[in-house]
């Protein structure tokens, strides 16, 4: 919670706005911080909150007992299984080592031709400008092509979650198709 207002406000700006929209939330289970803030959000909303935390999170109670549902599973890996599985896309807020290790595996996986729906990143206080430069860089270096720049989206807002979502367009896993060049 160390970090500036505006991260904390953004998060539950995103929970309030795709509670409002009957979007069901399946987050990583903490109840401080924006994962907080989010579910948080949702649920003031009447939101619908699935939270997934792994078993030394909930032994430390870092667990959100306030959602609908909290999934404890055994390890960080069996986690981000879960919460693939059950998402219709994936969103980063700002955050440290954790939020890049996920948001870098679904990537990944998007990459591979496994987790084929939306990746979005929130871009508050311009956070994922780095971000952004590095893969650029990654392609500069033939690292990356062009085409996997595609594989995410980047919002400014919460409230522009939605609608980039919404006009992702659909990848098939052929990285070669028109839908990703």
């Amino acid at each position: 919670m160390g970090c500036r207002p505006e991260f904390q406000e953004a998060a539950r700006r995103l929970g309030e706005c795709l509670a409002r929209e009957k979007v069901t939330i399946v987050y990583g289970g903490g109840r401080v911080g924006s994962m907080g803030q989010v579910a948080d959000g949702a649920m003031s909303e009447g939101g619908y909150v699935v939270g997934v935390i792994p078993n030394f999170m909930a032994e430390i109670e870092w667990g959100h007992t306030g959602v609908n549902e909290l999934h404890v599973v055994d390890d960080m890996h069996g986690r981000k299984r879960m919460m693939l599985e059950r998402s219709d896309a994936v969103v980063a807020l700002p955050g440290g080592t954790g939020t890049f290790e996920e948001l870098l595996e679904a990537i990944t996986l998007k990459r591979l031709g496994i987790f084929l729906k939306p990746i979005i990143l929130v871009n508050t206080r311009r956070f994922y400008d780095r971000f952004q430069d590095l893969m650029d860089y990654c392609v500069e270096e033939k690292f990356m092509s062009p085409r996997h720049l595609k594989l995410w989206q980047m919002v400014d807002h919460p409230e522009e979650v939605l609608p980039a979502i919404r006009q992702t367009p659909p990848c098939d896993g052929d990285l070669e198709s028109a839908q990703m060049s």
